[in-house]
Protein backbone atom coordinates (compact mmCIF):
# COMPACT_ATOMS: atom_id res chain seq x y z
CA UNK A 1 0.00 0.00 0.00
CA UNK A 2 1.03 3.56 -0.66
CA UNK A 3 0.59 6.35 1.82
CA UNK A 4 -0.80 9.65 0.56
CA UNK A 5 -1.29 12.61 2.93
CA UNK A 6 -1.48 10.38 5.96
CA UNK A 7 -3.91 7.83 4.57
CA UNK A 8 -3.41 4.47 2.94
CA UNK A 9 -4.37 4.12 -0.71
CA UNK A 10 -5.22 0.64 -1.99
CA UNK A 11 -4.40 -0.51 -5.50
CA UNK A 12 -7.96 -0.01 -6.68
CA UNK A 13 -7.98 3.65 -5.60
CA UNK A 14 -4.94 4.60 -7.69
CA UNK A 15 -6.76 4.39 -11.00
CA UNK A 16 -8.54 7.40 -12.39
CA UNK A 17 -11.48 7.32 -14.80
CA UNK A 18 -9.39 9.05 -17.46
CA UNK A 19 -7.10 6.04 -17.56
CA UNK A 20 -9.99 3.86 -18.72
CA UNK A 21 -11.26 6.20 -21.46
CA UNK A 22 -9.13 4.67 -24.26
CA UNK A 23 -10.39 1.19 -23.39
CA UNK A 24 -13.99 2.41 -23.18
CA UNK A 25 -13.64 4.18 -26.54
CA UNK A 26 -12.26 1.01 -28.11
CA UNK A 27 -15.13 -1.02 -26.63
CA UNK A 28 -17.69 1.47 -27.99
CA UNK A 29 -16.15 1.46 -31.49
CA UNK A 30 -15.93 -2.35 -31.51
CA UNK A 31 -19.52 -2.84 -30.36
CA UNK A 32 -20.79 -0.30 -32.90
CA UNK A 33 -18.94 -2.07 -35.72
CA UNK A 34 -20.34 -5.42 -34.56
CA UNK A 35 -23.91 -4.12 -34.51
CA UNK A 36 -23.54 -2.55 -37.96
CA UNK A 37 -22.05 -5.74 -39.41
CA UNK A 38 -24.79 -7.86 -37.86
CA UNK A 39 -27.70 -5.69 -38.97
CA UNK A 40 -26.46 -4.72 -42.44
CA UNK A 41 -28.84 -6.00 -45.11
CA UNK A 42 -27.36 -8.85 -47.11
CA UNK A 43 -29.82 -8.46 -49.97
CA UNK A 44 -30.41 -12.23 -50.13
CA UNK A 45 -33.38 -12.74 -52.43
CA UNK A 46 -33.74 -8.96 -52.59
CA UNK A 47 -35.54 -8.80 -49.23
CA UNK A 48 -35.05 -6.08 -46.66
CA UNK A 49 -36.62 -5.22 -43.32
CA UNK A 50 -37.64 -1.58 -43.53
CA UNK A 51 -38.04 0.35 -40.29
CA UNK A 52 -39.78 3.70 -40.64
CA UNK A 53 -39.85 6.41 -37.95
CA UNK A 54 -41.62 5.19 -34.78
CA UNK A 55 -44.59 7.53 -35.26
CA UNK A 56 -45.29 6.18 -38.76
CA UNK A 57 -48.63 4.55 -39.42
CA UNK A 58 -48.87 1.45 -41.60
CA UNK A 59 -50.04 3.55 -44.54
CA UNK A 60 -46.96 5.79 -44.15
CA UNK A 61 -44.61 2.82 -44.16
CA UNK A 62 -46.31 1.35 -47.22
CA UNK A 63 -46.00 4.69 -49.01
CA UNK A 64 -42.31 4.84 -48.14
CA UNK A 65 -41.72 1.44 -49.76
CA UNK A 66 -43.76 2.37 -52.82
CA UNK A 67 -41.82 5.62 -53.19
CA UNK A 68 -38.60 3.57 -53.32
CA UNK A 69 -40.19 1.28 -55.98
CA UNK A 70 -40.35 -1.74 -53.70
CA UNK A 71 -42.91 -4.46 -53.16
CA UNK A 72 -44.30 -5.57 -49.79
CA UNK A 73 -43.49 -9.17 -48.86
CA UNK A 74 -44.59 -9.37 -45.24
CA UNK A 75 -45.88 -7.31 -42.34
CA UNK A 76 -45.89 -8.04 -38.66
CA UNK A 77 -45.61 -6.41 -35.32
CA UNK A 78 -45.39 -2.63 -35.29
CA UNK A 79 -46.90 -0.64 -38.17
CA UNK A 80 -43.54 0.97 -38.94
CA UNK A 81 -41.86 -2.36 -39.78
CA UNK A 82 -42.36 -4.07 -43.15
CA UNK A 83 -40.40 -6.67 -45.11
CA UNK A 84 -39.92 -5.39 -48.66
CA UNK A 85 -38.51 -6.79 -51.89
CA UNK A 86 -36.72 -5.23 -54.82
CA UNK A 87 -34.17 -6.36 -57.39
CA UNK A 88 -32.89 -2.80 -57.76
CA UNK A 89 -29.28 -2.67 -56.48
CA UNK A 90 -29.89 0.90 -55.22
CA UNK A 91 -33.03 -0.04 -53.28
CA UNK A 92 -31.46 0.48 -49.85
CA UNK A 93 -30.36 4.01 -50.76
CA UNK A 94 -33.81 4.68 -52.24
CA UNK A 95 -35.44 3.59 -48.98
CA UNK A 96 -33.24 5.92 -46.95
CA UNK A 97 -34.03 8.69 -49.43
CA UNK A 98 -37.75 8.00 -48.99
CA UNK A 99 -37.47 8.37 -45.21
CA UNK A 100 -36.59 4.95 -43.77
CA UNK A 101 -34.79 5.13 -40.45
CA UNK A 102 -33.14 1.75 -40.77
CA UNK A 103 -32.88 -1.02 -43.36
CA UNK A 104 -31.66 -4.35 -42.04
CA UNK A 105 -31.52 -8.03 -42.91
CA UNK A 106 -35.03 -9.47 -42.39
CA UNK A 107 -33.70 -12.75 -41.00
CA UNK A 108 -31.95 -10.85 -38.22
CA UNK A 109 -35.17 -9.01 -37.44
CA UNK A 110 -37.20 -12.21 -37.24
CA UNK A 111 -34.60 -14.22 -35.37
CA UNK A 112 -33.29 -11.74 -32.84
CA UNK A 113 -36.15 -9.31 -32.39
CA UNK A 114 -38.86 -11.96 -32.31
CA UNK A 115 -40.91 -10.50 -35.16
CA UNK A 116 -43.44 -13.16 -36.09
CA UNK A 117 -45.26 -13.56 -39.36
CA UNK A 118 -48.92 -12.69 -39.31
CA UNK A 119 -51.43 -14.31 -41.60
CA UNK A 120 -53.40 -11.76 -43.55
Amino acid sequence: MTTTKGRHVGAYERFKLGEFLPALALLLVGMTALVIATLSPSGDNGQYAVIAPPWSRLVDTIALIQKADGRIVDMGGPPNVIIAHSTNPDFVQALYGAGAWLVIDPMTLRGCAGLVQETL
